[in-house]
C-alpha cells in the first residue's frame, strides 16, 4: 500500500485551515449579533439556563406590570379620599356658619345648597374610576357604588353592595394590597342603620337642618362632620399604607429583574472585548497558517527522480 504523504500534508493543513475560519465566522457573528448563545446548538446546556430564567423574568415583569397597576389604583383612591376629606371640612365650616344666632333661615337655605352640591361631589368620588373599574366598588367594579338621591334617607341610592375581598398577592403568596369599598368608607352602616361616621348621612342630615332653619340639627351637623373627618383619615391611613407596601414590592421586583437580566445577559450576550481578541488571534492564525503553507518547499517527480 503506497501513502501519499503529500496529499496527507494538504488535507491537514485544508482541515486546519477550515476549522480557523470556522472559528472566525462564528466570533464575527457573536460581535454582529451580541450573542454568543443565539440557538440550542451553540450551547444546550446553556440553553436550557435561558429557557428557565426567561420563565423566571417573565413572571416577575407580569408581576411588575400587575403592580403598577395596583399602585395606580391606590394613588387614585388616596386622593378621592383627601379630596373627600377636605370636602367634608368645606361642609363642615359652612355649617358653622349656619349654627350661628346670627344666620338667617335666608342664609341657611344658600348654605343648603352649597351642602347639597358637595353631597353630588362625594357621590362623584365614592364612584372614582381607574381604566374600566370603579376602584371602590368591590367585588363588582363593573358598576358605579352610588347614585346621588335628594330624597333618599342618606341622599344617596346604594347601586351595588358588594363587599371588597379581592386582595392583590406577590408571588410568595403574601398579601400586599386589599382595596376597601365605598360602603365601607362613605357609607358606613350597622345592621342597616347608618353610623356616626356615615358621610352620606352626616351631609344628608346636616343639609335637611339648614333647609329646615333648624339650628339645632345645624349644630349637631358640626359634630357629625368632625367624625366623618376623623373616620375617612383613618380610610386614608390604609392607602397610605398600602402605597408604602406597593412601593416596596416595586423596588423588590425591579431589583429581581435587573438581577435576572445580569444572569441572562452573563450566559447569552457576547464578551465584545475577549471576542475581538479572539477573532484577532483567529485572522492572524489564519494568515500564518497561510504563509507557512507557502514557504513550504514542493517537490517534483523530477527531485524525487534525481
Amino acid at each position: 500500500m503506497t501513502v501519499n504523504s503529500a496529499k496527507i500534508g494538504a488535507d491537514w493543513f485544508l482541515n486546519g485551515l477550515a476549522n480557523l475560519q470556522s472559528r472566525e465566522i462564528q466570533t464575527q457573528t457573536q460581535l454582529s449579533s451580541g450573542y454568543r448563545v443565539s440557538s440550542a446548538a451553540d450551547n444546550p446546556a446553556a440553553t436550557r439556563d435561558l429557557v428557565d430564567l426567561g420563565s423566571t423574568l417573565a413572571v416577575a415583569q407580569a408581576y411588575q406590570t400587575n403592580l403598577g397597576n395596583v399602585q395606580a389604583e391606590a394613588s387614585a383612591a388616596d386622593n378621592a379620599i383627601s379630596s373627600a376629606i377636605s370636602l367634608v371640612q368645606s361642609a363642615r365650616s359652612l355649617a358653622t356658619q349656619g349654627a350661628t344666632s346670627t344666620a338667617t333661615a335666608s342664609q341657611r337655605q344658600n348654605l343648603g345648597v352649597q351642602i347639597q352640591s358637595i353631597q353630588q361631589e362625594i357621590v362623584s368620588l365614592a364612584n372614582t374610576q381607574v381604566g374600566n373599574r370603579y376602584i371602590f366598588g368591590g367585588d363588582q367594579d363593573q358598576t358605579a357604588p352610588y347614585q346621588y338621591n335628594a330624597a333618599s334617607v342618606t341622599g344617596v341610592d346604594a347601586l351595588t353592595t358588594a363587599p371588597s375581598t379581592r386582595q392583590f398577592v406577590n408571588p410568595a403568596g403574601s398579601t400586599v394590597y386589599q382595596p376597601l369599598s365605598a360602603g365601607t368608607i362613605f357609607d358606613a352602616s350597622s345592621a342597616g342603620v347608618p353610623t356616626a361616621v356615615n358621610a352620606f348621612a352626616a351631609l344628608q342630615n346636616l343639609q335637611a337642618a339648614l333647609q329646615a332653619n333648624d339650628q339645632t340639627g345645624i349644630a349637631t351637623g358640626v359634630t357629625a362632620l368632625a367624625a366623618v373627618a376623623s373616620w375617612l383619615s383613618q380610610q386614608q391611613v390604609h392607602y397610605g399604607t398600602s402605597g408604602q407596601r406597593l412601593a416596596s414590592e416595586q423596588a423588590n421586583v425591579a431589583s429581581q429583574i435587573t438581577t435576572i437580566q445580569t444572569s441572562i445577559s452573563g450566559i447569552r450576550d457576547t464578551n465584545v472585548a475577549q471576542a475581538a481578541s479572539d477573532l484577532t488571534q483567529e485572522t492572524t492564525s489564519q494568515q500564518a497558517a497561510i504563509s507557512a503553507q507557502a514557504a513550504t518547499p514542493q517537490k517534483s517527480l523530477f527531485d524525487y527522480l534525481a
